[in-house]
């Protein structure tokens, strides 16, 4: 069963090594690493590049590196590394984020066990962008399998880009990441992959995912955030209000952008989570109303 990581990558090489060496140390290798730089200021330096591209022969892994000399966004390409490689299963694994040793030994495992499963997706142990090392939180999968339904009601359940892998043909079918969305184009992906083929969890905590202590992630911009769930609202209406999960999915919304938006205003974060609250009453949403120092304390990404 072929395999190859699709890592996207702007203007972090220090970052992009990092997770590189992540792969070379896995259990199972990929046969595949594809770069895709979106318009780096500042190319990959070609002999840092032959180096890496070396390391990975010598491993029996075939490195690639394209460059946009266009900003496409993540989106895009994601999509054109998944169009040049002929690997069965993608991995998508954003720059900054690295796996443990066995990411793809349990994934494999677990496409090889059944066909009807088309994406596999992982727990997470979080990082600071300022203490690389130390683990300071772990977010443990919610169910074995997550449905077409459960996303809709109850929001990105499954977790970030670099936390799954998808079978290529089922991933194809869905349509692949919409090129439109300018945010939550996980989740969107990961609705569309539940609606044609089974979606399960690896029973492991296999990404170590990167909290960057200025806010850089796009979920810091909430203005985006809301535009991107309005997108995604219109496009599966139908399917929400046959569910009765229209408080349900702008609940799950308000909450996220009332997190997003405390990094930068108390006033939107206490906005935010009084609309969630209000739709769906929850202990999350109500202990967004605290101040945001006293929220740090609790939770310490806030």
């Amino acid at each position: 069963m072929d395999t190859a990581i699709i890592i996207t990558t702007k203007d972090r090489v220090s970052y992009l090594f990092r997770a590189v060496d992540s792969i070379f140390e896995q259990t199972i290798k990929p046969n595949e690493i594809i770069i895709v730089d979106d318009c780096s200021i500042v190319k990959v330096p070609e002999q840092i590049l032959s180096l890496y591209k070396s390391k990975a022969s010598n491993l029996d892994i075939v490195l690639k590196y394209y460059y946009n000399p266009v900003s496409m966004g993540g989106n895009f390409s994601r999509n054109f590394g998944a169009n040049n490689t002929s690997a069965e299963i993608l991995f998508f694994l954003d720059d900054d984020d690295i796996y443990t040793p066995n990411a793809i030994e349990d994934k494999l495992t677990i496409f090889k066990h059944d066909n009807n499963i088309g994406m596999v997706y992982t727990g997470i142990k979080f990082v600071t962008s300022d203490n690389l090392e130390t683990i300071k939180r772990y977010k443990r999968p919610l169910s074995k399998k997550i449905s077409f339904h459960s996303l809709l009601k109850f929001g990105n359940i499954v977790g970030p880009t670099s936390s799954v892998a998808v079978r290529k043909n089922d991933f194809i079918k869905a349509g692949m990441f919409d090129k439109d969305l300018i945010a939550m184009q996980d989740y969107e992906l990961w609705i569309r992959m539940a609606r044609c083929s089974d979606v399960v969890h690896d029973n492991g905590m296999n990404l170590i995912y990167t909290i960057h202590t200025t806010g850089e992630q796009i979920s810091s911009k909430h203005e985006k955030y809301l535009r991107a769930a309005e997108y995604i609202f219109n496009k599966f209406s139908k399917e929400i209000e046959a569910l009765n999960a229209h408080h349900h999915f702008w609940s799950e919304v308000y909450f996220r952008v009332a997190l997003s938006a405390s990094h930068s205003s108390e006033f939107k974060k206490i906005r935010y989570a009084s609309k969630s609250f209000l739709l769906r009453p929850s202990i999350k949403s109500l202990a967004l109303l605290l101040p945001t120092f006293a929220l740090r304390k609790i939770k310490p990404f806030v």
